[in-house]
């Protein structure tokens, strides 16, 4: 459905040196090529300055990039003339962080808006089929100062919808919401993607988004694209020091680094104890693994913190634990969980 090609995409930036003008030039993207089915909800991931929104505005030219080719269902977008361009763009709905709704406009006017070549009738019909669809009826005669974060952006999505797109740009559409309105935007998303299936993307810096709503992503840094693939292979094996940096904003095991910096009495070792990471790095773990090692090897298994959830249908995540025992059984314990594709991480040792 999207296909991207060498996107390069600069800006002009004015600095003042020894009193003299002159321009730098910014590449917020730089080389990028990507494809997105028909049908996926596609997320890119990035801090702020990555280049993520400005790579999405490329996707419907709303920035035109220096060079490369953007093409929509086989079709090269820039090389399309005026018109043609404006009627492509009508099958590509785009939502923002803050709404961007006419403020002296009804609901029902503001979602109205695209729809110039109907009837009254037709627009009626249409309106309030959106409404319905979006779960926001009984708001169609309010203005936007009368709705919430929440509410708003259901009308922003079913104005986005208006022209039946089959691809829905989503720019940090949950970042001014709260977590509970997000979980329900997302929902809302994902309800649509599957109704109309849509081809969705999801620009956005939080990884929580991610997780929650889309199958495969892109993570950018610097204009660039870092890594890409499988939802659940980037949260659980991420190969980028970016990518590590944002999975652990969302993991609970990133506080035994606070823990052991603290000193807190519940990672102090005894002698002979270890302490280590357990990493899920697989789709398919569903056993007992802790409760059968600590049997199987006759050792105590400590379980200090845990953050196992769902990604994409399947669990991800981990353990923080500490091992006592004898050495040599703790040392066979690892084996068997680095055999069950378990990534095993020691954090601190206190000798055999």
């Amino acid at each position: 459905m999207i296909e991207l090609e060498h996107i390069i995409k600069n800006f002009q930036s004015a600095r003042t040196t020894d009193k003299k003008d002159k321009k730098d030039s910014i590449h917020a993207v730089n080389d990028v090529s990507l494809k997105i089915n028909d049908g996926d909800i596609f997320g890119i991931i990035g801090f702020s300055g990555a280049g993520k929104s400005t790579l999405v505005r490329c996707i419907n030219l709303l920035e035109r990039p220096d060079s490369g080719s953007v093409k929509i269902d086989g079709v090269e977008m820039m090389t399309l003339k005026p018109k043609e361009l404006y009627k492509a763009r009508t099958k590509i709905g785009m939502i923002f962080q803050q709404f961007n709704l006419m403020p002296s406009r009804t609901v029902f006017q503001n979602v109205a808006y695209p729809l110039r070549d109907m009837t009254k009738e037709q627009v009626r019909a249409r309106v309030r089929e959106l409404l319905s669809l979006v779960e926001i009826s009984d708001k169609e005669n309010a203005y936007p100062s009368e709705l919430s974060g929440g509410q708003k952006q259901r009308v922003a999505i079913a104005r986005a919808l208006a022209n039946d797109p089959t691809i829905l740009l989503c720019d940090e559409a949950t970042s001014a919401l709260d977590p509970q309105t997000t979980a329900s935007i997302l929902q809302l998303l994902k309800d649509l993607n599957k109704k109309l299936g849509l081809t969705i993307v999801v620009i956005t810096h939080e990884m929580e988004v991610v997780k929650n709503i889309c199958l495969k992503a892109a993570v950018m840094d610097a204009g660039k694209i870092i890594e890409t693939g499988d939802v659940f292979e980037i949260f659980s094996n991420p190969k980028h020091t970016v990518t590590k940096n944002f999975v652990r904003t969302t993991s609970n095991l990133s506080k035994i680094e606070t823990l052991i910096r603290d000193d807190s009495p519940m990672v102090r070792l005894k002698p002979g104890e270890l302490m280590a990471r357990l990493v899920y790095i697989h789709a398919d773990v569903s056993e007992p693994l802790i409760s059968y090692a600590s049997r199987a090897f006759d050792i105590e298994i400590n379980i200090i913190l845990a953050d196992v959830e769902i990604v994409a249908g399947a669990m991800v995540g981990g353990t923080v634990v500490i091992f006592n025992g004898e050495r040599e059984k703790i040392n066979r314990a690892i084996q068997y969980y680095r055999d069950k594709d378990i990534r095993v991480e020691v954090i601190k040792d206190a000798g055999a």
